[in-house]
């Protein structure tokens, strides 16, 4: 989508002394001290989760996502000579603490949303538990350094309890889809977020890898990849 990227053109590019982890990137001064991460949103995919560790294996991991195929992702994960495991919760994120639908029109079924926005498409759907960031924060307590999520369609709901819990999370990552809305409104959405974390004392970064400096990288998703890192 053409709007994502005019849109991350106007942010910094992450620095690239930062750590790249797939599509992520972690600051160099935080990596070596990370304590406590928590990752939203998993599927097939948990190179950050594994980078992370593999830099310091002192690093508690808590993610979260109740697609069938997430549980065996961290199950082979945690199958690595690790001193810690990655603790794995089959829930979904969502404010509400209910149970709710999950949707999908992935005929991989890898990629699912509460978000039922495409029903025409619709291939497979379920009931899944979810839990709130306040609830995590009651059951885990407040510390958590690094913050990351890819949960298609709940980002809104979850900066803002990141930042109204005052979490004292020293870097926020993730993926802002754009397609599951309005254009107009999703983008004053974000554009809401980025202006609560800068009044917290957070810097914005774009977070894509850029097709120009990485040859087969695709940049057409419409989805906007961005980092919050505390100043």
């Amino acid at each position: 989508m053409k709007r994502c990227r005019e849109f991350e053109k106007t942010l910094p590019l992450v620095p690239n002394t930062w750590h790249r982890c797939h599509q992520y990137a972690i600051s160099d001064s935080l990596m070596p001290n990370i304590k406590n991460v928590w990752s939203f949103g998993v599927s097939k995919e948990c190179r950050m989760e594994h980078w992370i560790r593999k830099h310091n294996n002192q690093t508690q991991i808590h993610t979260w996502d109740p697609t069938p195929i997430s549980q065996e992702t961290i199950d082979k994960e945690n199958g690595a000579h690790h001193k810690k495991k990655i603790i794995h919760t089959n829930k979904a994120y969502d404010p509400s603490n209910k149970s709710l639908t999950f949707y999908t029109i992935d005929p991989t079924k890898r990629c699912y949303s509460l978000e039922n926005f495409a029903p025409e498409k619709l291939v497979d759907q379920f009931t899944v538990e979810c839990t709130s960031l306040a609830s995590i924060k009651e059951d885990l307590g407040s510390n958590v350094d690094l913050i990351k999520f890819d949960i298609e369609g709940r980002w809104y709901e979850l900066c803002n309890e990141i930042i109204d819990l005052n979490l004292p999370v020293q870097q926020v990552v993730g993926e802002f889809e754009m397609y599951m809305g309005d254009p107009d409104t999703e983008f004053a959405k974000l554009e809401w977020v980025i202006q609560k974390f800068e009044s917290k004392g957070f810097k914005t970064y774009c977070n894509r890898l850029l097709p120009e400096t990485n040859p087969g990288v695709i940049s057409d998703n419409p989805v906007v990849e961005l980092a919050f890192i505390k100043n």
